[in-house]
């Protein structure tokens, strides 16, 4: 084949879309999209992951960003959730047996709240009505007959007690400590000299009278006490029959209500038993003056809140099952919290300062997170696994949780967990997680995976103007003509690097809409146009685009040194892509290699300094193999040869620049010079055959801008693999100069078809004999490695010879240098 044969028609460069194709105008005339473009894979393992109901098996989505996946997966949920039961409300109320450990109840949606506001309503009710039950008559009456039918009794004791007293020579005396024994004398209470003046026998007598009567009193006023006691709880009875006649009434409605929810009923029964118990904190108490004028104390108000109904999930205005984004997980916001208030210095909390947090409001339906969002909050992917292991909820303090303070605080009844967990990331992030955490793929069972290409065909193509359409009314944008869709679609082609697909990175495909709309709208047209897109485009360019000029001004100003005319042995063009964030770009790089005797072999310059990624290192150890395999059948090859990327200082990586690599140590073994408006891409294996590289387009591009800014001269071009034919979608300006003849690419299959289109000179075929054609790149390489490897021969047989002609003859013994003194003898050990 000649080298015209390789050359590509500028039609091969870029595969252009034909607006005469479609049977619409404009874009308003297609019906907006409603399925989803080219995920059939991920949907399918989303929707098993959704519908199987074992255990485990929720989803991690995976994907590139931009791809729509966290859109789609909305879309999808949205539609799928639709026609799902709705989840029960979710309520935490007071334990009246164990405060600190407030009870969940389960209630159907919209429930939460009504028993919410019924439970308010009935505190409100007994506190009107309560009062005025204990100021009726009847009650008055009949505590009033009580308590004076007790104090009859009591005084009766008393009375009895006073005369047993008297009787017995001693006066009854009350204290604050009780009543006190006093002995009578001469109708006078004997003082406490008298007593101590009394002779010994008349006052042991008196003690042991005053013991045995001391021992009566306290009899009695036991029975006193018993009598005091009966009154009160008589009185506490008649309130609490009072009680009941109110609440039974309030009651019965609510309890009824309820009566099929046997925890709610058992939870209303125990309101009811705190009520009855408590009457007396609904009763108005008048407050006392203080005896202090001006002194105000906090009245102590009783605590009723025990009696609310904390509704922490409400699904009362939920149409299907709940679909819940989390946006932020932090450990509150996704397992929930336990608020506090402060009171006189102190923090204090009950259970109506319970907050659910989103696995709770996901209950019943779907809950996506982020995972590079979860994995960035401390403690969230923990709390998350044990939730989903455990198929609870617990909502705990994450000090106590880790027992970093041992406070009292709440411990709520978990809740049980019925929720289907989605993960969106990139699918590093699944990787390193299924590696390095073995709980991982138990609980994550389902892979789906989002794909950022698909086919380039008639009905991916007709869904891609569907989307258009919903996306420019979703935004309000102006819609596009043909002719401007046909240019998004060679541009979803663009954004991929291949002719045979689109471009699924939906982010970036209405990035450019959007742009291209604006740019209508400058215009004031009325549809988009391909002129608009094409600004779209060239504007993203220029607007991210600094560096990558100020690199071809330093090739224009021959800083960056690289040649675009001539010819030169051992240097060719390579061509490198470099990454700033979002943006790519190509530029050209001299490589150079320089041969000379010796047995080092192909040394890597960039290895030897530390710049050399592993990657490069295997392509250019791949020469070596390739060199080996054509020219060292009959003997070894003995050269040394220097290859490096000249003026670079960072880090070489990849193998594309291989086959680059190897047309320049050829050119250097053969002496024939490499024309250096030529610029070369692709790897190579140890066959010599040219592989597929990345980055295609930007390395054409990179290297058309330089010899652009010098003048094109009709005899500039790329060459590259013809594995990459497929990936050509090039610029509009460049597809033009080719057309004109102004810029050329080939693409060859083998480094024998390379050196033929870099030189001009046939690589050559083998003969019988084991030789090569004559004249040939391939000749020329052998005579010049026999030729090195005769040179190597005939200096090592004169350097044998060297040291001998020097060391062996004998000097005059005069001219003899001294011998050196002997070591000292090593005494024995």
């Amino acid at each position: 084949m000649s080298v015209a044969d390789h050359e590509l028609a500028a039609e091969q460069l870029r595969k252009r879309c034909d607006p005469e194709q479609f049977s619409f105008e404009t874009t308003a005339d297609v019906s907006p999209l409603e399925e989803i473009i080219g995920q059939e894979r991920a949907i399918r393992a989303i929707r098993f992951g959704l519908d199987i109901q074992s255990p485990g098996y929720n989803v991690f989505v995976a994907g590139l960003s931009g791809t729509g996946k966290g859109s789609i997966v909305r879309r999808f949920l949205t539609k799928l959730s639709a026609n799902k039961p709705v989840p029960d409300d979710v309520v935490y109320v007071h334990n009246f047996e164990d405060p600190d450990s407030p009870r969940m109840l389960f209630l159907p949606a919209g429930k939460g709240h009504h028993l919410r506001d019924a439970t308010a309503e009935l505190i409100e009710d007994l506190h009107e009505q309560v009062p005025k039950a204990f100021e009726g008559k009847d009650y008055d009456e009949q505590r009033r007959h009580t308590a004076e039918s007790h104090q009859e009794h009591k005084q009766e004791l008393l009375d009895q007690l006073e005369g047993l007293a008297r009787e017995r020579g001693f006066e009854l005396k009350s204290t604050p400590m009780g009543f006190r024994t006093v002995p009578i004398h001469n109708g006078k209470p004997l003082t406490q000299e008298e007593y101590e003046a009394l002779k010994e026998e008349p006052r042991s007598e008196l003690d042991e009278q005053m013991e045995r009567l001391e021992k009566e009193v306290r009899d009695v006023m036991a029975e006193v006490k018993a009598v005091d006691q009966e009154m009160k709880e008589q009185l506490r009875d008649l309130n609490q029959q009072v009680a009941m006649n109110v609440l039974g009434t309030l009651m019965a409605d609510l309890k009824r209500a309820y009566a099929e929810y046997p925890s709610v009923n058992e939870h209303l029964q125990a309101v009811e038993k705190d009520i009855v118990d408590n009457i007396e904190h609904f009763r108005e108490i008048k407050e006392q003056p203080l005896p202090i004028p001006g002194l105000r104390l906090p009245r102590h108000e009783p605590d009723f809140s025990r009696y609310e109904v904390n509704v922490v999930v409400d699904n009362s205005h939920t149409e299907g099952s709940p679909v819940v984004f989390e946006s932020n997980p932090t450990f509150t916001n996704l397992v929930g919290r336990i608020e506090r208030r402060a009171q006189f210095g102190a923090l204090l909390t009950d259970f109506t300062m319970i907050r659910a947090g989103s696995l709770a409001k996901a209950n019943g339906g779907y809950l996506v997170l982020n995972v590079e969002d979860m994995l960035r909050n401390p403690h969230v992917y923990e709390a998350l696994k044990r939730a989903i292991r455990d198929r609870e909820i617990r909502i705990e303090d994450l000090s106590e949780r880790y027992g970093l303070f041992a406070t009292q605080t709440l411990n709520p009844e978990p809740i049980p967990l019925e929720t289907k967990v989605i993960l969106l990331g990139n699918p590093m992030w699944y990787q390193l997680l299924f590696a390095y955490d073995e709980d991982f793929a138990k609980i994550f069972k389902v892979k789906a995976d989002f794909d950022h290409q698909t086919d380039r065909e008639e009905d991916r193509i007709m869904q891609m103007a569907a989307f258009v359409a919903r996306f420019v009314e979703e935004e309000g944008l102006r819609h596009m003509d043909r002719a401007a869709f046909a240019a998004i679609i060679e541009q979803a082609s663009r954004m991929v690097e291949d002719q045979e697909k689109l471009s699924l990175r939906f982010s970036e495909l209405t990035d450019l809409m959007r742009e291209s709309a604006y740019w209508a709208e400058q215009d004031d047209a009325e549809f988009v146009s391909a002129q608009h897109v094409e600004r779209a485009v060239e504007e993203q360019e220029f607007r991210a685009g600094l560096v990558k000029d100020r690199v071809q001004e330093l090739i224009y100003r021959d800083v960056l040194l690289v040649d675009t005319n001539g010819e030169v042995v051992g240097q060719v063009n390579g061509l490198a892509v470099h990454m700033l964030g979002h943006y790519a770009f190509g530029r050209p790089s001299r490589i150079t290699a320089n041969v000379y005797l010796g047995n080092a072999g192909v040394v890597n310059i960039e290895r030897r300094s530390g710049l050399s990624h592993s990657t490069h290192d295997k392509g250019v150890l791949i020469l070596s193999g390739f060199l080996g395999e054509r020219f060292a059948q009959d003997r070894p090859i003995s050269m040394s040869a220097a290859l490096t990327f000249e003026q670079s200082y960072g880090e070489i990586a990849g193998d594309s620049a291989s086959s680059t690599e190897l047309y320049c140590l050829l050119s250097a073994l053969s002496g024939v010079p490499i024309k250096q408006g030529i610029a070369v891409t692709g790897s190579v294996n140890q066959k010599g055959e040219v592989q597929a590289i990345g980055g295609v387009n930007h390395k054409i591009e990179g290297f058309f801008d330089v010899c652009k800014q010098r003048g094109l001269s009709g005899e500039q071009g790329v060459l590259i693999p013809v594995s990459n034919l497929q990936h050509l979608m090039v610029r509009l300006d460049i597809v033009e100069a080719v057309a004109n003849g102004d810029f050329h690419v080939w693409a060859v299959s083998h480094v024998d078809e390379g050196i033929e289109v870099l030189t001009g000179i046939a690589a050559g075929a083998p003969k019988e004999d084991g030789g090569w054609e004559g004249g040939s790149i391939n000749k020329l390489v052998d005579q010049r490695l026999e030729a090195l490897g005769n040179q190597m021969r005939n200096w090592g047989k004169a350097s044998d010879r060297a040291p001998a002609e020097i060391v062996n003859p004998v000097a005059p013994e005069d001219q003899r240098p001294p011998e050196p003194p002997k070591p000292p003898d090593r005494p024995d050990q």
